[in-house]
């Protein structure tokens, strides 16, 4: 039988694959907000929606700056904790701008360039692949849900 330390990859992130798919219901719910009408907390849809994103995009890109501070001998150290900055003042922007067309689109790229970078400059650690995988496949989706939530603005507005 396995000690604690020697549990497998797959299981040890079971956890944080939930998590990641469970991290879709706010943009979900987002959307119906928009799409209905319905405000929470006199927050409406678009707001709801963009500022979880950029909080969601920062967060990724916090990942980035741990593994940089954490993997010292990484070859791409620096450009992971400099880019990590950019991407979240991308996001940072495009919260600012939620009421106008640029937002979404703005966050959707944020997206698009973690997914795709992270590919280039792999910053994970390898026994976290299946993770990542997971990470990657629910980017995808997020950005589709960016991409549902500006038709949905376009038939709403």
């Amino acid at each position: 039988m396995a000690s604690g330390n020697q549990t497998s990859p797959v299981r040890k992130t079971r956890l944080f694959d939930a998590l990641a798919y469970l991290g879709l219901l706010p943009f979900v719910l987002g959307i119906l907000m928009q799409a209905t009408g319905v405000e929470v907390f006199g927050v409406g849809g678009r707001l709801w929606f963009a500022a979880y994103s950029a909080v969601i995009l920062s967060f990724l890109c916090g990942i980035w700056w741990g593994g940089a501070l954490n993997r010292v001998a990484h070859r791409h150290r620096i450009a992971l904790a400099v880019l990590s900055n950019l991407v979240c003042v991308g996001g940072w922007v495009a919260l600012l701008l939620y009421r106008t067309p640029w937002a979404l689109p703005l966050l959707a790229l944020g997206y698009a360039f973690v997914v795709t970078a992270e590919a280039r400059l792999n910053p994970n650690l390898p026994r976290l692949y299946d993770y990542f995988r997971t990470r990657s496949r629910v980017t995808y989706l997020v950005i589709g849900c960016h991409l549902i939530m500006i038709v949905t603005i376009l038939f709403t507005d």
